[in-house]
């Protein structure tokens, strides 16, 4: 395993005399942290939107956007605190000059990470999103000094996750012949996201930090349950899938990366928040997504257990004399994610969505909306519980999962929500 280096030990004072990075400890409690509310984010939604259509342009993983967005998400938090204070910073304690624009900030601090980390899409999208942002800001001191504090903090935050293990070559080699339980690829392409566990999450102590239990051993009757579950609701040919089931699996089949932040946007734009809290909520979540996708992906490539498609396909080989094999088996969703079965990465991510929206309104009636990006119609969650159990059971109705897998996919997606806001995004002392 890759040696890991904290990011508390980098050492940003030769880069930035007026940076220092911030340490993980701080106060327990939430709320908001600034006394008066500004008018409606302008800003830090539309680089939002920016991020993901560059994103989507790069024809990237949800392995790299979901990390791509832990980055710009503390470059622009961290920016908006330099200039308008209110919460403690994430990473770079900045101390912008009075007066400067909020705006400009993060227009700089977006355009420095997007183009560092997607430069194939700099000049063609960022570049021009940046032109037209700057040319809203009046020309001045407080574009300036904004513009400024923006891209110090975005090298700072570049600086300082240079080593932090992303998109580092890892290999996973697949055994030949196959073993009953152990994972085989499921597409032609290169396994998804196997550096992922490796790399230093953003506020987790290490990504192996919640690992889960692992699944269960095939020799079981908890097996023999989970398998005989997928093989019957999870098949393409299944009549005991209802229609809303079959609706539900194929909702949380799209494009996750581009659905979340599309929920995220949407949440900062209807209960219009200002630039503050847009900035706070927006790195909120995308801090938890980006660890428990980590700590997800730790988990998956420890114990490498086979997917379904591959399972019961091979059910005769397991040992279980409790599972028929059925080699014609196919899953309701055609494409099985091209990365390990348990435990299952919407599971470890979507749950933490309704659970930061809870606390960030201090309230378990959420009415949060997820998007529908090919016209199965967006989906509103009343409460963190009923956003959790579709989009995790909706794994199973679709045939890639098993139940231990979206079980502890959750747990893990509780325990690193509870530490992310535990402790990180509150108010200042100051």
């Amino acid at each position: 395993m890759r040696s890991k280096t904290s990011r508390m030990a980098v050492l940003l004072a030769p880069l930035l005399v007026t940076m220092s990075v911030v340490g993980m400890a701080g106060p327990t409690t939430g709320g908001h942290g600034h006394d008066e509310s500004g008018p409606p984010d302008a800003s830090v939604a539309s680089w939002d939107a920016v991020g993901t259509q560059a994103f989507t342009a790069a024809a990237l993983s949800p392995a790299e956007g979901h990390t791509i967005f832990g980055y710009v998400a503390v470059a622009v938090y961290d920016s908006v605190m330099a200039v308008e204070g209110g919460y403690e910073p994430f990473l770079v304690d900045a101390d912008a000059p009075d007066g400067a624009s909020t705006e400009a900030a993060v227009a700089a601090a977006a355009r420095g990470v997007l183009s560092h980390y997607l430069p194939g899409q700099s000049a063609t999208i960022v570049e021009p999103a940046y032109a037209a942002a700057l040319a809203a800001i009046p020309d001045g001191t407080a574009e300036n000094d904004g513009v400024a504090i923006g891209a110090e903090v975005a090298a700072a935050v570049i600086a300082a996750r240079a080593d932090d293990g992303f998109r580092a070559p890892v290999t996973y080699t697949p055994p030949d012949p196959p073993i009953p339980g152990v994972w085989l690829p499921t597409a032609l392409t290169p396994p998804v996201g196997t550096y992922l566990g490796l790399m230093d999450p953003f506020a987790l102590a290490s990504a192996d930090q919640f690992r889960p239990a692992g699944p269960p051993d095939l020799s079981s009757a908890e097996w023999a349950r989970e398998y005989d579950e997928v093989r019957e609701i999870g098949s393409s040919a299944s009549t005991t899938r209802t229609e809303e089931q079959t609706l539900a699996a194929r909702f949380w089949a799209e494009a996750p990366v581009q659905q979340a932040r599309g929920a995220f946007r949407s949440f900062v734009l209807e209960h219009e928040l200002d630039v503050v809290d847009a900035a706070r909520f927006l790195a909120m979540m995308s801090v938890t997504y980006a660890d428990a996708l980590m700590a997800c992906l730790d988990a998956k490539y420890h114990y490498a257990f086979w997917r379904p498609v591959t399972a019961i396909r091979a059910g005769d080989t397991d040992g279980n004399a409790a599972t028929v094999g059925d080699p014609s088996w196919s899953s309701l969703l055609p494409a099985t994610p091209n990365h390990p079965e348990y435990p299952s990465a919407h599971s470890c991510i979507t749950p933490a969505a309704g659970w930061v929206v809870a606390r960030f309104l201090h309230t378990s009636r959420i009415d949060f909306t997820i998007p529908s990006l090919t016209g199965l119609g967006d989906r509103t969650f009343e409460r963190p519980s009923d956003l959790t159990y579709e989009a995790t059971n909706a794994r199973i109705w679709g045939g890639i999962h098993f139940r231990s897998a979206v079980e502890d996919g959750t747990d893990i997606s509780k325990r690193v929500t509870h530490w992310v806001l535990a402790h990180h995004f509150h108010p200042s002392n100051g």
